[in-house]
């Protein structure tokens, strides 16, 4: 049985609404419906009652729903547990959009590492998306995501606020000169946007449009222009003058989260994880004072 057709049950299930389990689960509501369909012919029973915006588990679909959960659950950790070599007790999965890992977790990951003895470390790359599957799939154990979810099962823990500057090659420039410049952008996810209001000469086409900040930066060092880009990665050039901030231009923010599932159960592993500072200066990272959240 495809597992897909499982978890797309159990989410409808939970939300009571095609749409909003299609949200979650980032499909159409024409998809997440042909799931049940085709899960409920494979069963040969109906799992739910439909009446116009009413929708509830039948008999069939309660008794099934334990099993469904019991069933992801098992294989989720099976496909972390079967692959570990002797010597080795546990694995901890963590993933991120590629963007991410280009700016230096390494101190954490050291951290991690040392955490318990017999612990190896999985780093995955994939999208936002992917990522939340995963944790949902319990393939997956922790997740840094640069963008809350509403799915109700996976909490987030607020790590801070990535920094971002106006950066250009030539030095002191000012809104008429940004003007007159090619755009870099870097795509950090669907709200990171320059404010209109403030920047109107970013909202042209940009010469890159790139998910990768060391292609934009190199890209910026080799050709000039001005792109926002991470403080962290920017720091160094800085102080080479090899780039310049723009001219009255503010920073950008955007915030950084630790998600990981609730009843994950490696829960007491992951909270002294959550714990563990990333050995980045100040000034890179914003902290933030706020606990655990789910949205």
């Amino acid at each position: 049985m495809d597992t897909e057709l499982l978890r797309t049950f159990i989410e409808v299930s939970k939300t009571r609404h095609f749409g909003r389990a299609a949200e979650n689960l980032y499909l159409t509501q024409s998809a997440v419906s042909f799931r049940i369909r085709q899960l409920e012919q494979q069963l040969g029973v109906s799992l739910f009652a439909r009446h116009r915006n009413n929708i509830r588990l039948t008999a069939s679909g309660e008794r099934l729903l334990p099993y469904a959960d019991a069933i992801l659950h098992t294989l989720g950790r099976a496909k972390q547990d079967v692959a570990l070599s002797p010597g080795f007790s546990q694995q901890l999965a963590i993933g991120a959009p590629p963007v991410f890992w280009e700016l230096d977790f390494n101190d954490w990951l050291g951290h991690i590492y040392a955490l318990a003895p017999g612990l190896a470390v999985r780093l995955e790359t994939a999208s936002r998306e992917h990522l939340c599957r995963q944790l949902l799939e319990r393939s997956l154990d922790l997740a840094l995501l640069s963008e809350p979810t509403k799915i109700d099962e996976i909490a987030l823990h607020p790590i801070g606020e990535l920094v971002f500057e106006l950066v250009s090659r030539e030095p002191n420039v000012g809104s008429d000169q940004l003007a007159q410049m090619p755009h870099i952008h870097l795509d950090w996810g669907t709200s990171f946007e320059p404010q209109p209001a403030r920047l109107q000469s970013l909202q042209k086409t940009p010469v890159l449009h790139s998910s990768s900040a060391s292609m934009a930066l190199h890209f910026l060092l080799g050709n000039g222009g001005a792109a926002y880009l991470p403080r962290r990665m920017v720091g160094p050039y800085l102080e080479q003058g090899r780039l310049h901030l723009v001219q009255e231009a503010q920073p950008l923010t955007r915030p950084l989260y630790l998600a990981y599932l609730e009843k994950s159960e490696r829960r007491e592993l992951i909270d002294e994880l959550l714990s563990l500072p990333l050995g980045w200066l100040e000034e890179d990272l914003r902290s933030s004072l706020a606990g655990p959240s789910k949205d």
